[in-house]
């Protein structure tokens, strides 16, 4: 008989304030970039090459796929992006090599026409959390205008 009251995850508040505050938000979702895509990475050129291209692949079929199920056309001129890194494990990362190894994920949101240029694009603050069923990275993307 003693109900105890269901009490919401960090990420589940996380996910209600996003909605709350940014409601027009096109979710971009792929799967973590190869280590050979880190800037600190010393591969061969041919080898990062290969990794780019598949995750530029990736990212532009996933963002098309995005795109339609929100029936949003594209063509953007900017747009505000945060990165949602869903880890493995738990170990501590650098963040400013998380976002460095998205590059060529970022070139194929241009790739899939959602972005006009990805010079264009203000990274907000990347967030890591840990999956170890679903490693992931969410692209939170949401269509800035100046007026």
């Amino acid at each position: 008989m003693g109900h105890q009251p269901r009490t919401a995850s960090a990420r589940e508040i996380l996910k209600a304030w996003q909605d709350a505050l940014m409601p027009d938000v096109l979710t971009v979702t792929v799967g973590l970039p190869a280590r050979t895509l880190s800037a600190n990475a010393r591969v061969h050129w041919a080898v990062k090459m290969k990794a780019t291209k598949r995750a530029r692949i990736e990212s532009w079929a996933s963002a098309q796929i995005a795109m339609h199920e929100a029936g949003e056309k594209g063509g953007w001129k900017e747009s505000t992006c945060q990165v949602h890194w869903y880890a493995r494990d738990n170990r501590r990362r650098d963040k400013d090599n998380c976002l460095s190894s998205l590059k060529a994920t970022f070139d194929g949101l241009v790739d899939a026409g959602l972005l006009k240029d990805d010079s264009a694009l203000t990274h907000l603050p990347l967030l890591i959390f840990v999956d170890s069923k679903n490693p992931r990275v969410e692209l939170l993307l949401k269509r800035w205008e100046v007026k």
